[in-house]
């Protein structure tokens, strides 16, 4: 059973892929695996069961050994919504990573992201992910 801490950084980290998933869609549109594993990851949020969480992880997988996620910023946004469906199994390092592609794939530096003080605080409570 998951603590209110890890349903927080699960939406943390959908919300930072729905920020950018439009960066992939654009580029393409007839690409329907990160939104799928994004609307799993929001299903499997709101209802927690274990045919979900089999259905989060499968397309979490189908995502990452795909074949052509794009380059750059469009292949960011396809792994920003990779880690909100990896978040039902690691809630904080995963919600580290998406803040961080969310970033990235909207073309923010450091500085101009609203969310890079979240980012120090989960560094705190995750330290061993500081390499992002």
């Amino acid at each position: 059973m998951m603590t209110d801490f890890q349903r927080m950084m699960v939406a943390l980290a959908i919300d930072a892929a729905k920020s950018c998933i439009q960066v992939f869609e654009e580029e393409y549109p007839d690409d329907s695996r990160p939104r799928a594993a994004l609307e799993a990851a929001e299903k499997w949020l709101r209802e927690p069961t274990v045919e979900n969480r089999q259905l989060v992880e499968a397309l979490e997988l189908r995502l990452w050994r795909g074949k052509g996620l794009g380059s750059g910023q469009a292949s960011l946004a396809a792994q920003a919504c990779a880690l909100a469906a990896r978040a039902a199994r690691h809630p904080v390092s995963s919600a580290m990573y998406a803040v961080q592609c969310e970033r990235a794939a909207n073309g923010f530096g450091h500085d101009d992201y609203s969310r890079r003080w979240l980012y120090k605080v989960l560094r705190q409570i995750e330290p061993h992910y500081d390499r992002i």
